[in-house]
């Protein structure tokens, strides 16, 4: 029984590691949600956009720019939210519709909603 020899990958240089990774944006994910009847195309946020939500300290606030921010019609770079909404989505009935947005954000920005609250609920300082 004869044994091949092992094949050793050659480890990546620093200037292609570079290239890969910063060269270009890599595509974020997106997911397709129906709300109240309607196609959305959420896309994930950027780092820049996570860091910069972090800022506003109003959680309703948040919410909705997040929602004005990754909601796009389907296929097209095309937001169908702007600021100006913001007075009637206040308005939106919190139900199912609104609880599948809210999971569809938090899948693609990889925060379990759930851990994060309880989280935050044993942070002492959550509070100031």
């Amino acid at each position: 029984m004869s044994s091949k020899p092992a094949v050793v990958q050659k480890a990546p240089t620093r200037d292609e590691i570079r290239a890969a990774l910063i060269g270009s944006t890599p595509p974020g994910d997106t997911k397709m949600i129906k709300l109240w009847g309607m196609d959305l195309e959420l896309r994930q946020p950027t780092l820049e956009r996570i860091l910069k939500a972090r800022d506003t300290g109003d959680n309703v606030e948040r919410a909705l720019d997040m929602i004005i921010e990754y909601a796009f019609v389907p296929g097209t770079n095309d937001p169908v939210f702007e600021d100006t909404d913001k007075p009637q989505m206040r308005k939106w009935p919190f139900g199912k519709d609104l609880q599948q947005l809210n999971e569809a954000i938090a899948e693609l920005t990889g925060v379990d909603i759930e851990t994060a609250v309880q989280e935050l609920e044993g942070d002492p300082l959550g509070d100031s």
